[in-house]
């Protein structure tokens, strides 16, 4: 009966690896996630119950869920092209040491008047103010709140009391002169002036303005648990430095729900109030940035990463939605042997169901707003997720299954209603016959020059030459072999790069991927401005900066770098604007 509850809980018995080999899944691995989901079965008879209740549960499921359709299609988001970036990347003369959302907006402008239809920007969920040095967009606080450290402090000051910002030019010069971001200097610099801002706002407001408050209320009760949540962390780490979240802190504040969250979040409202001021802030902030895309086919491109850290707001706040003693991965292939562990817990596919997906269409809706695509990262989790026993090997995980087509049917529905195009990042080991499930709902597919030939790429999807995890396309060539060298430079009509001729090879690539089939085409910033070194090499996290490169132009010189204006000639050349054709 173990192997019954387990198929009807949706544990695959095997699959197949990147290499061909079927993998058996283990008694013990499945007891496991079976446990991790609340399906603990001590006997036969109580497995078969469970195994008829989860039938049961799945069907009256099947005959509620909304039908799949297609993901809204921009009417002239085809054959474009655009840039995408990491916004912390940004340099700029104005900025405090991080790309900010002043920049992306002065980005998106730039971008526009180069005939680019949309700039693909990193996801930009909540990461946390008490530890900044963990900065890993792909493991963040939340998924439904954005990060309070892109938020353009001078610009806030200047709307909200009339004048500049209270801080040190030479410490801000400093932070702009790094080669990396300094997130810990960074958030020394933006917290205090955010605070002193939202001290004195808040008093001349008399507690608050029209604007806010019509921005608390819409934001519901997900503002205010998420407030609380970082309002208790910095008070926790101020007691104990090893306080990095709500797994730290003592069992009474562990349950939002508790009496003692509540005393605290009565007795320090104003330390609440201004974590969800940080969040109109940031919001009003990227409005702007997208309104500075008007005109453009599409517009922002925001990234949905595939979970959240296990000790960050969005689990605290509904832990019961988690399972906790799973985490998110991939089974070894070629480029990671030992298989992968992300180290996210899973969104339990069974409470899911139970509560008609609401933890997924909120995520969506948050990460639609001020967006016109998104990309949903590792979309193959729509279909089935790889999932690793705490203290097992990432080798010793199982595949379960997930409500696809109730998934896609709201997927659809939601990029219908807020008029967002999606791109489903597809790369890795993909199941048979999804490519195509995801083609018939008009989701994206991602395509890489490194991997394919892009003369067959499909229609709809969006092309580039790698990913944040892979080298620039100039670091990258050197490792490629020479029959793919051969065969690029004879696809691209450009000689191998050499000392001098990197932007004219970079060019002549990109020129050519712009003929691709593909309906998008996404430059990469690092490829424009001749960058060598990847924004994040998976499997490190000190041994090397990521996420903390800086792009070597400012964004405000960058229409006179030559590099940049040559290659955004010629792909705009090669990709007109529906208008110009």
């Amino acid at each position: 009966m173990l192997s019954e509850l387990a198929r009807e809980a949706g544990i695959a018995d095997s699959y197949t690896d990147y290499f061909g080999r079927e993998k058996i899944v283990s008694r013990e691995t499945k007891r496991a996630i079976l446990a991790a989901m609340g399906l603990s079965a001590g006997s036969e008879r109580q497995a078969m119950r469970l195994a008829r209740d989860l039938r049961a549960a799945k069907a009256r499921a099947a005959r509620s869920a909304p039908k799949a359709s297609a993901a809204f299609i921009p009417p002239r988001a085809d054959n474009v092209w655009g840039y995408s970036l990491q916004l912390y990347s940004l340099r700029s003369s104005r900025n405090w040491g991080i790309g900010d959302f002043g920049d992306l907006a002065r980005f998106v402008q730039t971008a526009r008047e180069c005939g680019a239809d949309l700039v693909g920007i990193n996801p930009l969920h909540q990461l946390y103010l008490t530890n900044p040095t963990s900065a890993s967009p792909y493991s963040p606080l939340s998924r439904l709140q954005l990060n309070a450290l892109y938020i353009d402090v001078d610009t806030a000051w200047r709307k909200l009391l009339g004048r500049e910002a209270p801080v040190s030019s030479a410490a801000l010069q400093a932070v702009r002169d790094t080669e990396f971001v300094d997130y810990a200097a960074v958030a020394d610099l933006k917290v205090p002036a955010l605070r002193a801002l939202y001290g004195e706002w808040n008093a001349s407001q008399h507690g608050g303005s029209a604007e806010f408050e019509r921005f608390r209320t819409a934001a519901g009760t997900t503002l205010r648990e998420t407030a609380i949540y970082e309002a208790l962390n910095a008070y926790f780490k101020e007691r104990n430095a090893d306080a990095y979240g709500w797994m730290q802190w003592p069992a009474e504040f562990a349950n939002p729900n508790s009496s003692a969250v509540a005393r605290f979040a009565g007795g320090h409202a104003h330390e609440v109030r201004f974590y969800e001021f940080l969040q109109w802030v940031a919001d009003e902030q990227l409005a702007a940035a997208s309104h500075a895309a008007q005109g453009m086919a599409i517009g922002l491109y925001r990234d949905l990463a595939v979970g959240v850290d296990a000790n960050g707001a969005d689990v605290w706040r509904d832990r019961a939605a988690y399972s906790l003693a799973l985490s998110v991965g991939a089974p070894p292939d070629a480029l990671n042997t030992q298989g992968q562990n992300w180290g996210l817990p899973p969104l339990n596919p069974h409470v899911l169901r139970e509560r008609r997906y609401a933890p997924f269409v909120s995520v969506l809706r948050a990460n639609m707003r001020h967006a016109g695509a998104l990309r949903i990262d590792h979309v193959m989790g729509l279909q089935r997720l790889y999932l690793i026993p705490h203290g097992a090997p990432a080798s010793d995980g199982a595949y379960v299954q997930y409500p696809l087509e109730a998934l896609v049917g709201l997927l659809a529905a939601e990029s219908r209603a807020n008029h967002c195009l999606i791109v489903g990042e597809d790369l890795g080991t993909v199941p048979p016959g999804f490519r195509e499930r995801m083609a018939q709902a008009r989701v994206l597919s991602c395509r890489l020059l490194y991997f394919e030939d892009p003369r067959g790429f499909p229609q709809d999807a969006v092309a580039s030459t790698g990913t944040h995890d892979l080298p620039p396309l100039l670091g990258e060539w050197p490792s490629l072999p020479p029959a793919k060298q051969q065969t690029l430079c004879e696809w691209a009509q450009t000689p191998a790069p050499a000392d001098g001729g990197d932007c004219a090879f970079v060019t002549s690539t990109y020129r050519a991927l712009a003929h691709s089939p593909a309906r998008v085409v996404l430059v990469q910033m690092e490829d424009a401005l001749l960058q060598r070194e990847a924004v994040n090499v998976p499997g490190t996290t000190t041994e090397q900066p990521n996420w903390r490169r800086k792009l070597p132009v400012a964004v405000e010189a960058l229409q006179g770098d030559v590099c940049f204006a040559t290659l955004a000639g010629a792909v705009s050349e090669a990709r007109p604007r529906k208008e110009e054709r």
